[in-house]
């Protein structure tokens, strides 16, 4: 038998060094890959423990929030053998009109991603007919923070998540795709991002108090400023320029909302996001376009937050606690209208914050960004009966339609401006409950929803 020569036994030697190199390098990773998975879960590699320690803080505090709610949605499939959950998205999902379904679809969805028992997730849109931008920022930041998650954990064989794929099918409806190809989640996650003639999107803006890069107050001035810069670009685009009074009033809601957003937050994120739509509707000649805007915080609603012992505005709290034994004695709480719905509605008037007003000198900011909401809004109802702006905080819901006005209320020598929903204008009289209500299904925070119909009163 012919021996191999010296060349062939150098090869395969240098060949059988490399291999072990290689396999030393594999047990070396795979050594460090050990020490750090065990150091970042405490040695305990469990499910329970993936989500203690990497599950962000705002899926925690929403799970927090509807642990032991029924919030059951029915309209979903699932094909075993495929692993594969289909769930369809409500015909009209947002938070102003169908709270409760839009809520419970939400809430359904975030704990089928969790429960992990499923390769394949599909949102389906066959049903949809009408997507508001409330209800798709607030599944928008849901799914991004779970996707942050599943990233994490597909970092780790041993953590390695059996889901693998979460993605929307069916999506026909013009106007859907519209909202969700230029600022939804698809844009935003997986980057398909489609233009669009008449869709200017103002992209998803989060603001972190924890970083401390920028002071928080010049942060809420640059991302103001940003949101009026976005609305005179997109105006633009049609050859319009804002006129001076309605750059003054924008900047005020933008502003006072977002200082009001973060005020009223007790988790450490602010979200905003909008866009602009070109409108080119017979019926409306003289309108050139509707802004959309949404600014959301997670945390206690406006109402825990004064309800709080860490709450030092006493004298405020004091008066609020009046007010509600007044409402008590008249027998005006009912399951539409509780003490929740009162103390938020009593928050917007002016002088009223959680913070005394010695140390801090607002205690307007809601009845400024109001205000100058209705400045806004054209004096013609027949053609401006599309703006309007909601609020949505815990289990209460205000909606302003202009057909409310703000008033000057004497109190002593001052005034006050004070917004009551109701004929007398008194905050001690039940308001309109068509626009102040309890809503059965808790939003676990504050979020803010504007629609603003620029017309030919706000441009030169």
């Amino acid at each position: 038998m012919k021996q191999p020569s010296q060349y062939i036994i150098r090869k395969r030697f240098k060949r059988k060094l490399i291999f072990k190199s290689k396999q030393k390098k594999k047990r070396i990773i795979a050594l460090n890959y050990n020490l750090t998975l065990n150091k970042e879960l405490d040695g305990d590699l469990s499910y329970e423990m993936q989500i203690n320690k990497w599950l962000p803080k705002n899926i925690k505090f929403i799970l927090a929030k509807i642990e032991g709610v029924d919030y059951y949605y029915s309209d979903y499939v699932i094909d075993y053998e495929k692993s594969e959950y289909k769930i369809k998205i409500p015909k009209n999902f947002c938070l102003n009109t169908q709270r409760n379904n839009s809520l419970r679809f939400i809430y359904t969805l975030v704990n089928t991603i969790l429960s992990d028992a499923f390769r394949t997730i599909i949102i389906d849109y066959s049903n949809c007919k009408d997507i508001d931008l409330s209800a798709q920022i607030f599944l928008d930041i849901i799914l991004i923070d779970l996707f942050k998650f599943g990233k994490k954990r597909s970092l780790y064989s041993k953590t390695r998540p059996i889901l693998r794929t979460i993605g929307g099918r069916n999506i026909e409806d013009e106007n859907i795709q519209k909202i969700l190809f230029s600022i939804g989640s698809p844009a935003i996650i997986n980057k398909k991002v489609h233009k669009f003639e008449d869709i200017v999107p103002y992209k998803l803006c989060v603001h972190n108090k924890e970083k401390k890069s920028i002071n928080n107050d010049k942060r809420k001035e640059i991302d103001a400023t940003d949101l009026v810069q976005h609305v005179i670009s997109s105006l633009e685009t049609i050859q319009k320029k804002l006129s001076i009074d309605t750059i003054e009033n924008l900047s005020t809601v933008f502003g006072e909302i977002l200082i009001n957003a973060e005020e009223h937050s007790t988790q450490n994120f602010r979200y905003s996001t909008g866009y602009f739509q070109q409108i080119s509707n017979e019926k409306l000649k003289s309108a050139y376009g509707i802004y959309h805007l949404v600014i959301l915080n997670f945390g206690d609603s406006i109402y825990q937050k004064f309800k709080s012992p860490k709450c030092t505005n006493l004298e405020i709290k004091d008066r609020m606690a009046e007010l509600s034994k007044k409402y008590t004695e008249n027998n005006w709480f009912s399951k539409s209208f509780d003490e929740e719905t009162l103390w938020t509605l009593y928050a917007l008037q002016e002088g009223i914050t959680s913070i005394p007003i010695e140390d801090y000198k607002r205690g307007n900011g809601s009845i400024r960004f109001i205000e100058s909401f209705f400045n806004l809004k054209s004096n013609s109802q027949d053609l401006d009966n599309i703006s309007r702006l909601s609020l949505i905080s815990g289990n209460t819901n205000i909606i302003f339609d202009g057909k409310y006005e703000i008033r000057d209320k004497l109190i002593g020598k001052d005034s006050f401006k004070v917004m009551t929903f109701n004929e007398s204008g008194n905050i001690e009289d039940k308001p309109d409950r068509k626009y102040v209500k309890h809503i059965k299904d808790c939003f676990p925070g504050t979020i803010i929803s504007a629609k603003i119909l620029i017309t030919k009163d706000d441009v030169i």
